[in-house]
């Protein structure tokens, strides 16, 4: 497994340019790369890339959700071309029609307010009805003419968490979604100053957030049940919960037959 980690480059939160050819503006605000795999001179998968995505999805669908390409809430595909993903299919996802403008407005929020984001507090803090985070999330809401009041409080954490972890892993070269320390142990085995001064030391490196690589899956779950003749290859798995507010698992595998990306989602 040392030889061939070495032919393998981990890119946490790649550009989305860097990850699809977009036939639809509005792909970007609902499929967020988590990591990209750089596979280079590998004896399986060449020079190929492979991108774990995370997807818009509220729990809320309709039939018009699903296709050829998304025939479940559990998996979703995606052709490859020239190491980017593409997606054929409509894109019809919760108030996707919306999105675009919900990003922004989540977006500049998150701008204004870096240092308040950055600078470690406790949850009693990050929590209460008048802080940043809460009073942002009802200026996206209040900004929003026709949204559900939950989805748009799910799409503002879930965008904010990226956003913030994201710029977490520029800064410090961490991976660690957390907006708060935690005060369990102050007083008793550390005190509040230390845990403040090591806040942005906390998290993963890249190297620790694909599991199982090129291995067996670990499901969390029931196994996926995959049609034999698809033979489908294993890359390996993320928990979406290191990247944003998301709580599954993601699975990605790849059919060499017809370059095609696959993802299973089982959720803790």
């Amino acid at each position: 497994m040392d030889n061939t980690q070495e032919l393998i480059e981990i890119i946490p939160f790649p550009e989305f340019e860097n990850t699809f050819n977009s036939i639809n503006s509005i792909e970007k605000f609902v499929f967020l790369p988590l990591a990209t795999l750089q596979f280079k001179k590998h004896s399986e998968f060449e020079n190929k890339s492979f991108h774990f995505i995370s997807i818009w999805d509220t729990g809320d669908y309709e039939e018009s959700f699903f296709n050829e390409f998304r025939k479940n809430i559990r998996c979703i595909k995606f052709k490859l071309e020239n190491n980017k993903y593409f997606y054929p299919e409509k894109l019809n996802f919760p108030f996707v029609d919306l999105l675009s403008q919900a990003y922004d407005l989540t977006h500049q929020n998150f701008q204004q307010n870096l240092d308040y984001y950055f600078e470690p507090k406790s949850y009693h803090e990050f929590s209460s009805e008048k802080s940043i985070f809460n009073q942002g999330r009802e200026f996206v809401f209040n900004s929003l003419n026709g949204i559900d009041k939950f989805e748009s409080s799910y799409y503002y954490e879930r965008i904010t968490q990226y956003l913030y972890t994201k710029e977490k892993y520029n800064l410090f070269d961490k991976i660690n979604p957390q907006f708060t320390y935690s005060e369990t142990f102050i007083g008793i085995t550390t005190t509040e100053e230390e845990v403040i001064a090591g806040f942005n030391e906390e998290g993963k490196s890249k190297n620790e957030i694909i599991n199982n690589l090129l291995d067996t899956p670990e499901w969390l779950q029931s196994p996926e049940e995959i049609p034999e003749k698809l033979n489908l290859i294993f890359i390996g798995s993320v928990y979406e919960g290191d990247f944003t507010n998301g709580s599954a698992e993601i699975y990605l595998f790849w059919d060499k037959e017809n370059d095609e990306a696959y993802q299973f989602f089982q959720w803790t």
